[in-house]
């Protein structure tokens, strides 16, 4: 899983930046911005205008001059800034932040909250590599957002285990709607077994759609959801060695503490795999005495492996639950393996076809036979 090729989002056409000055005696007449493209380079100055011939230095810089349509590129290097981002795009003109070479650009925050603060609807975060000393990666406090293709990974959690929590990427405004995050790679967030509410990936709010992400040692859970989640979706995701044997675990499902009288309901956990989580694979989960699962959840088709316990309902039966090994082609707990299946897995072309996304963390169409394959990648 190195991130060195270029990345090419499903929904944006990537253009390499420069990331200096035009040669000179090129024939090639220097771009003005025009309000629609912005250019950041560790080789470029924020008193630059910010074209692509010369760029800005900070990405923080770009937020402040980005306006709905705006898409922002950023040059492979490493950016020492924590990043807020605050002006909204429209349905039909999103702000679009994206690292022309995946992972290339990489964002260390400081401090001891998150690297990635956004607040903006109508927003894309794509393709950065994004880690730090605080407790969050990613914190998505926008509605219709995109977070698709980070790495976000080695969180220290330096204020310590509060409160407060963290994750690597967390949707994390309980009035929010419909965010997606679709393929990234989240991992080491705290250190497994430290903390009950640091996760890979939190869900506080509606309609989300997590797909294709692999999440690995996470402190508690791998996908958590809690707060005012409701009708999120859950669908082919990789979720290995989260938590330890007294804490945490794969996929949990439950709501509860503020906003306070929220039920889940309509949120469908479809086709992941979960595997060597060391205490629970799937769950839902209410606090004790209270009735927090409602109506149309679909637990279907996932491989749950190597837990204590499979998968705990408190409301309704999951269904063609695999309990086998995967058979990843070279699995290794750290996150050095290759998470792709044999062909003989038992989880090829076992996944549920509705509900599974159309193309898996590649962009490799799916299914590629009779069925979907579980997990976050299809079989080429």
């Amino acid at each position: 899983m190195t991130g060195t090729k270029v990345y090419k989002s499903i929904r944006i056409s990537v253009l390499v930046a420069a990331g200096g000055f035009a040669c000179a005696g090129s024939a090639t007449p220097e771009r003005v911005h025009d309000g629609d493209s912005l250019y950041v380079a560790t080789t470029g100055s924020d008193s630059n205008p910010g074209t692509e011939a010369k760029p800005f230095r900070t990405i923080g810089h770009a937020v402040s001059q980005a306006t709905p349509g705006t898409s922002v590129h950023v040059a492979a290097g490493t950016y020492r800034e924590n990043v807020t981002s605050k002006m909204n795009g429209t349905s039909a003109a999103r702000i679009r932040f994206v690292s022309d070479t995946k992972w290339g650009a990489r964002i260390v925050g400081s401090g001891t909250e998150g690297a990635w603060t956004n607040r903006a609807d109508y927003t894309d975060i794509v393709g950065f590599d994004i880690s730090g000393t605080g407790r969050l990666g990613i914190l998505n406090l926008g509605s219709h957002t995109l977070i698709q293709g980070n790495h976000v990974h080695d969180l220290a959690v330096s204020g310590g285990c509060t409160g407060a929590g963290g994750a690597g990427i967390h949707n994390g405004n309980y009035g929010a709607t419909d965010g997606e995050i679709i393929g990234n790679v989240v991992h080491d967030i705290g250190v497994p077994g430290s903390c009950n509410g640091i996760h890979g990936i939190y869900v506080a709010n509606q309609r989300a759609r997590v797909f294709n992400n692999i999440v690995y040692r996470a402190a508690s859970w791998g996908i958590h959801l809690w707060h005012a989640a409701d009708k999120v979706m859950i669908a082919n995701n990789t979720v290995f060695e989260n938590g330890s044997a007294g804490m945490g675990g794969g996929i949990v499902m439950g709501v509860g503490d503020s906003p306070g009288g929220k039920i889940l309901t309509n949120t469908k956990v479809i086709n992941n795999i979960v595997y060597n989580n060391p205490a629970q694979g799937i769950a839902q989960f209410c606090y004790a005495g209270q009735e927090c699962i409602g109506r149309g959840n679909v637990v279907a088709n996932n491989l749950v492996y190597g837990s204590t316990s499979a998968v705990i309902m408190k409301v309704g039966k999951a269904t063609r639950t695999i309990m086998k090994d995967p058979q990843f082609v070279d699995y290794r707990p750290k996150g050095n393996g290759d998470y792709r299946l044999k062909r003989s897995s038992p989880a090829a072309r076992k996944g549920l076809a509705r509900f599974a996304p159309a193309t898996d963390i590649e962009h490799v169409s799916r299914p590629r036979g009779a069925a979907p394959d579980i997990g976050a990648y299809e079989n080429r």
